[in-house]
Formats: structure tokens, sequence, C-alpha cells
């Protein structure tokens, strides 16, 4: 645990200290909080500078002009007994998994993928026909006012009390890891690399429904809906999932069907799974 913890500063320390280092905290022994008034401790980036004793914890996020990608080969050569030899930046494809993110960070990126085929596209219409390459939390809050974004309404459930503007500034944050102000186009590629795995998600759930049910959607549709009642509520979907033997992600999948932002599913909108089925190789 003292090396894990050593590794997060150190590689903090060769890309960006400390704003790569987020929420974090140092619990002591006997339970008190450190305030850590200074921040996270340099020496920490050595494991003989760690204490003994005590729960430390932060979350790292590094933007990718940020990088240290030859520190990052020889920690994974070095404490990870990797073969990296020859590695270069292009042929590592960066991932990101769905529990990482904010809750709302998903929010957008399913109102993305409901509506375009990559998260280039949005970017582009957001910063305009002679954008500049970034987007500021202006432009964000005001193209999504442009396509009818109503994901981050007060009305949809907003938690906390959170209003509309704190949502969206909060996601800003988030896609703005160095806090310069603005995420530019190699910050906003995350959103790239979430996509892939909420497109893993659904393969694999639709790979499960045609394993169980066949090929046509509409059974499985049938073995869901068991109340014959047109459309499924999160409970309701969460519930049936479970009930034919899935275990995956489903809110994923049920955020992803709920194109109208409704709150419930209907077999139209179950519909868009057809599109993710394996593709037939002629015999």
């Amino acid at each position: 645990q003292r090396l894990c913890s050593s590794m997060y500063v150190y590689l903090c320390t060769k890309e960006k200290f400390p704003q790569n280092l987020h929420e974090y905290g140092y619990t002591r022994a006997d339970g008190t909080e450190d305030p850590l008034p200074l921040g996270v401790p340099r020496s920490w980036a050595d494991m003989k500078g760690i204490p003994t004793a005590g729960v430390f914890r932060a979350i790292y996020r590094c933007a990718p002009e940020d990088r240290n990608f030859a520190c990052r080969k020889e920690m994974a050569q070095r404490l990870g007994f990797f073969d990296v030899d020859g590695l270069v930046q292009d042929e590592v494809a960066w991932w990101t998994g769905l529990m990482e993110p904010p809750e709302d960070v998903l929010n957008l990126l399913e109102f993305f993928i409901s509506r375009y085929d990559n998260v280039e596209k949005p970017f582009l219409e957001i910063d305009g026909v002679d954008g500049n390459g970034c987007i500021t939390l202006r432009e964000l809050m005001e193209g999504l006012e442009a396509m009818d974004c109503h994901k981050f309404d007060s009305k949809k459930g907003a938690k906390g009390g959170a209003t509309k503007e704190a949502r969206i500034d909060s996601i800003f944050r988030y896609l703005d890891p160095g806090g310069e102000g603005s995420v530019s186009r190699e910050e906003w590629a995350f959103l790239g690399q979430l996509w892939k795995e909420f497109d893993l998600s659904i393969r694999e759930f639709v790979h499960f429904l045609m394993l169980s049910f066949g090929d046509d959607l509409m059974d499985a549709w049938m073995a869901l809906d068991e109340d014959e009642g047109g459309e499924l509520d999160e409970e309701e979907w969460l519930h049936a999932v479970v009930s034919v033997g899935y275990f995956g992600p489903a809110k994923v999948v049920f955020a992803l069907l709920d194109s109208s932002d409704d709150g419930n599913i209907s077999f139209e909108e179950f519909q868009v799974l057809e599109k993710y089925k394996p593709t037939r190789t002629p015999q």
C-alpha cells in the first residue's frame, strides 16, 4: 500500500504536481485527519517518506498533454516487470472504466452516444466552425443548450439541489484536470475512452440476449416486459435483467436506451440494440 501511494505521488511529480492529485486526504493511525495544509508532500514520492500507518486516499487524473510517457514506461518496467521495450505512445490504447468518472460525465456521454457517431462531432459543434480547438465553460453550456440537451435540468432529478449550471460546471472541471479554464481536443478525447467502454458493455449485453433468447430481440423484450406494459422504468429494468440472469452494468444500458430521457424504455428505444448485433460472416 505504501508502494502504491508513493507511485501516485512519484508519477504526479513527473507530470503535473500537485494538480493531478484530486480529493486527497490522509487519516492518521489514531483516526484523526491530517489537513495537509501544504498539500501532499513531495517526499512521499519515495516510499521511505510515506507514513507507516494510517490511510492515504487520492484520485489521479492527468490531461493527455501532461502525460510523461517515458516515465510511465519506466515505472511499468521497473515495478510491474512489463516488457515495454520499443513501445511507442501511438500504440497504446488508453482506456477508462465506467466506475471512475462522476455520474454526470456519464450522463453527458449517454447523450452524445444517442445522437452522434463519435465524440469528435459534438466537440466541433460546440467549438464552432471557426473554433480555436478548445472549449470554455460558457461554450459548453451554450453548446448543450443549442443541442437541446435536458440531461441536467433540475426537473430531471438533480442531486443535492444542484442547478443545471452547477452540474455542467462540475463536468467541465472534470474534463479540465489541468485547471487551465478550457478543455482541449486532447482532454475531450477522454470521453472517447469512456465511449469504448460503453460500446463494449452494450455489445456484451446484446451478446447475452442473443445467447439467451436467440437473434430476435422481440423475444428478449417479451421476457423483460413481463407485465406487457410496453415500457420499463429503471427499477423494472434492473429487476428484469437480473431475473433473466444478466449481472453486468445494467444501469449503463438503461441510460443509453432511454434516449427520450423520460425515465422509461419503450420497445422502439430497445430496438437501438439491433445495431450492436455482431456481423454475421457468410459461410
